[in-house]
């Protein structure tokens, strides 16, 4: 109690000397007093005990990453704000910024939330027809005309996916038209089809309203709000940059992000990305399957910790390979995995194991 009372006198007396300025304040549900500085320079460093953390756990989760999984090349846990855990492996470090695959997908939700608060677009009910009249004025099929932005970011625009062919995608000379030809084997709005082709069309969406290209749209009102930097982004033959892959991100520039959500969408004060966008981007809005839902370009699900026999909520960007960005509230932790797509674990597991087999059941 004196130690709170010392706090509040600390937050009255100087908040112009920065005694409490630029502090994440920490959820009430996680009952911490603790506050950590916004990582928008550098994160601040504590050890995984101080924050409520199993530093043996988290040190054999390393060990079993050097043993079974060649492919990972980095592992950092954020808690309560802090940087509790950061390792690099494979010779990399944490200014290497390697591919994240479709966790761009999951920067395109944001920025399109933005688009929407800086009123670029009206609503995620507007057909994508509307933005691109050179695409769909000679469609096969006109039910193509009725996909939605809200299609796109809970891949249900019924079309055929790119996926099972991506030389022929990034080879065709035109993205868009490539994934617009595609058959449509479903009414737009009723089933889950993974399709990165479709969400190319969103850093399209930007680009148009915005007349700006995706990644200085991104950097204006996302990467340099929160103290990222990107300096690689794939770009179609068209100028289009990539709306379902090609971002290259730090692991610590991708904690960034996921801290951005953790915080619903709020950095220092300042409201990037709307809370409701937040809210709705990671809640269920459709069913993928049994044990996996999506919201806008987010994956959903529960995390079970076998350990403790408990349930967690979390909200994952998920990359090919074992990218991960994992968020999950109730443990106020931000948890981020890059690796190497081209290798893999040697017992073939995901990466999302270390996740729940380790860093999860570290809480204490």
């Amino acid at each position: 109690m004196k130690r709170l009372f010392s706090i509040l006198i600390l937050c009255f007396i100087l908040p112009f000397a920065g005694g409490c300025a630029n502090k994440a304040e920490t959820p009430d549900k996680v009952g911490i007093i603790e506050t950590a500085p916004w990582p928008t320079e550098e994160w601040s460093i504590s050890t995984p005990e101080e924050q409520g953390v199993d530093n043996k756990i988290l040190s054999d989760a390393g060990k079993r990453i050097n043993e079974n999984y060649p492919n990972v090349y980095s592992l950092l846990v954020v808690r309560h704000g802090y940087l509790i855990y950061e390792k690099y492996y494979q010779g990399m470090n944490k200014d290497s910024a390697n591919p994240i695959y479709s966790v761009t997908k999951s920067v395109m939700s944001a920025l399109t939330g933005i688009a929407l608060k800086e009123k670029l677009i009206q609503n995620v009910d507007q057909n994508m027809a509307g933005f691109f009249s050179e695409y769909f004025a000679e469609v096969d099929n006109n039910q193509k005309k009725e996909i939605t932005i809200k299609n796109i970011l809970t891949m249900s625009g019924g079309l055929e996916a790119i996926d099972d062919n991506y030389s022929a995608y990034f080879s065709s000379g035109d993205w868009l038209d490539y994934a617009i030809k595609r058959p449509l084997t479903d009414e737009p709005g009723t089933k889950f089809v993974y399709n990165t082709g479709l969400t190319h069309f969103l850093s399209g969406i930007i680009t148009k309203t915005s007349k700006m290209k995706t990644i200085d749209f991104a950097d204006q009102f996302l990467f340099s709000q929160i103290g990222m930097s990107i300096k690689k982004w794939d770009v179609d033959q068209k100028g289009y940059y990539g709306g379902g892959s090609g971002l290259y991100m730090k692991p610590v520039d991708m904690a960034r992000f996921g801290y951005l959500y953790l915080r619903d969408g709020m950095w220092d004060g300042k409201q990037i990305i709307p809370k409701e966008w937040i809210v709705e981007s990671t809640k269920r809005q459709i069913i993928v399957d049994p044990e996996m839902d999506y919201g806008y370009l987010f994956w959903v699900q529960t995390i079970k910790d076998k350990v403790h026999n408990k349930d967690y909520f979390a909200y994952s960007a998920i990359g090919s390979g074992g990218q991960k960005i994992v968020v999950i509230p109730e443990l106020d932790m931000v948890v981020v995995v890059t690796a190497n797509v081209q290798s893999a674990a040697i017992d073939k597991a995901n990466t999302q194991d270390i996740i729940s087999d380790y860093v999860i059941p570290a809480v204490k």
